[in-house]
């Protein structure tokens, strides 16, 4: 394989898993860290993972901001930052590394999150990412992962066969790591597919109270309100994509996914209640915000969303 560069911005919890499997596979990465340098930099991530086993995982090269990496030329500049764009438009930080070759990669949760990428690079190929893992940072430098480390992605913008042949190869190397990694030709409809949790679970966990999966499926009328935000995510997702929405795994409508989560055998803290509890800001506006835009667009009502959307925003403001 001839020497692949990567550059990824953003590794915390989950950028330090895929950044392991890729240099796991021969791939040089270098990883742009910011509260977690100094342990990083000094001592790597020290990693427990029930999937790939314990280690101590050194990147090719450990730096704190784009403008130190931009001296390497790169094959592909992964994204791994919370999208918050009510707060800032944070697509210039990789301006400086952006080269000829470049493909950018967005493993970021919600919808429109590409839109400010590609507005800020008409030419440069993009790819739109899906991650399911199940990780955490509980200190710096300290990664716990459970089992799950899976990846879909499509090409957004500027399609051509070289760049599915390249996304293709990069594919190759996480699923020869162990992160299966899928690349299809229309990715959209499976970022709607995800939202149908995150709109549900994680938002309703804040705005409840602050619980978990098990003691929101346990209340009656909290199960009642997350399938109703589900109805209305599918109903918006098939809407915008024209298609129905995919299964995973089998899971398949607001039911399915309930079930699901209700046979998990650890009740899931949802990562925008840990964002709340941590006081930082949480991705409310891709979960909701966007597509309670494309859902008034489109002159569909979704009535749970925009009450969820109104006291999530109004509980953040208490808490920042």
């Amino acid at each position: 394989m001839p020497d692949i560069n990567v550059l990824l911005v953003g590794t915390g919890a989950l950028g330090s898993i895929y950044a392991w499997r890729l240099q796991e596979g021969g791939i040089h990465v270098t990883c742009v860290c910011r509260s977690n340098y100094t342990a990083v930099k000094s001592s790597g991530f020290r990693i427990t993972s029930d999937k790939y086993g314990n280690h101590t995982y050194m990147p090719t090269r450990v730096v704190q901001s784009v403008d130190e990496a931009a001296d390497t030329e790169y094959d592909f500049i992964i994204v791994c930052t919370k999208a918050l764009p009510n707060i800032s438009d944070n697509s210039h930080i990789i301006a400086p590394a952006i080269g000829p070759r470049t493909i950018i990669l967005l493993i970021q949760n919600g919808i429109g999150i590409e839109q400010p990428f590609a507005e800020r690079y008409p030419r440069t190929p993009i790819a739109s990412v899906i991650s399911y893992i199940d990780v955490s940072q509980p200190e710096s430098g300290t990664i716990e992962h459970g089992t799950i480390s899976s990846l879909l992605m499509g090409i957004y913008s500027n399609p051509d066969d070289l760049v599915r042949q390249r996304l293709d190869a990069l594919s190759s190397v996480w699923n020869e790591q162990g992160a299966l990694c899928k690349v299809v030709d229309d990715v959209q409809p499976y970022r709607w597919l995800k939202l149908v949790w995150n709109a549900s679970f994680n938002t309703v966990s804040v705005v409840s109270g602050g619980n978990n999966t098990r003691e929101m499926l346990d209340n009656p009328q909290c199960k009642a309100l997350l399938r109703n935000i589900m109805r209305e995510v599918y109903a918006i997702g098939e809407a915008a994509t024209g298609k129905p929405l995919p299964e995973r795994m089998g899971i398949s409508g607001p039911d399915g996914f309930i079930e699901e989560t209700d046979k998990r055998d650890v009740a899931v803290v949802p990562s925008m209640l840990m964002d709340y509890r941590a006081r930082r800001p949480m991705e409310h506006d891709v979960i909701l915000g966007r597509p309670l835009q494309v859902a008034r667009q489109m002159g569909i009502s979704a009535p749970y969303m925009e009450a969820v959307y109104a006291m999530l925003v109004m509980v953040e403001k208490t808490s920042l």
